[in-house]
């Protein structure tokens, strides 16, 4: 899993939904959790740099997690369901505003197959409790994406597939429509 993880973060970072050192993915394995390192260049991972935790966050292996963890735990903690967080920042995804949700073009799969349920945050600071604590009660309140005001998207699912999946559609559609897709 840690190989899938390492190569997600690659493929992220290519297609430009994360930059050299922000965004960060976990996978719940049992009762550990598998998460991106801080402070170390993303499209370069390794599967030896993946972090491993256990659900109160105590390192099992590795360095430093990301300063996103407790996000992520919490949200094992209310989503039991949830096997795969990824939080990327993409390009249009931080531009949206909590009213354009509701007109966001979406693609028939994604909304018919996916069924995206999405909650919007006003801008947190990066890494803090308040931040974990808004994604957390916006996943407990049914939501699988979560768009951050000025940041980018959290998306949950029960695989590392479907989360990147959801973070990526939801991208796109913010894309198609800032770039006036949508208006025509």
């Amino acid at each position: 899993m840690a190989e899938k993880i390492c190569l997600a973060m690659r493929m992220l970072y290519l297609k430009g939904l994360i930059t050299p050192l922000a965004g960060n993915i976990s996978v719940r394995i049992d009762n550990r959790i598998l998460v991106t390192p801080s402070a170390k260049l993303k499209f370069a991972l390794r599967p030896e740099d993946i972090v491993e935790v256990d659900l109160q966050g105590r390192v099992l292996r590795g360095d430093k997690p990301t300063s996103e963890l407790p996000m992520h735990l919490g949200i094992y903690r209310v989503c039991k369901e949830c096997r795969s967080v990824v939080h990327i920042h993409g390009v249009y995804a931080p531009l949206l505003r909590q009213e354009d949700l509701a007109l966001l073009p979406m693609d028939v799969e994604l909304e018919y197959v996916l069924r995206p349920r999405i909650c919007f945050v006003h801008t947190k600071p990066p890494g803090s409790t308040e931040l974990a604590s808004a994604v957390i009660e916006g996943v407990s309140s049914g939501c699988n994406v979560v768009v951050l005001e000025r940041h980018g998207i959290v998306a949950v699912g029960s695989s590392l597939e479907l989360a990147l999946e959801l973070a990526e559609a939801i991208e796109l559609a913010a894309r198609r429509m800032i770039s006036g897709y949508a208006k025509r």
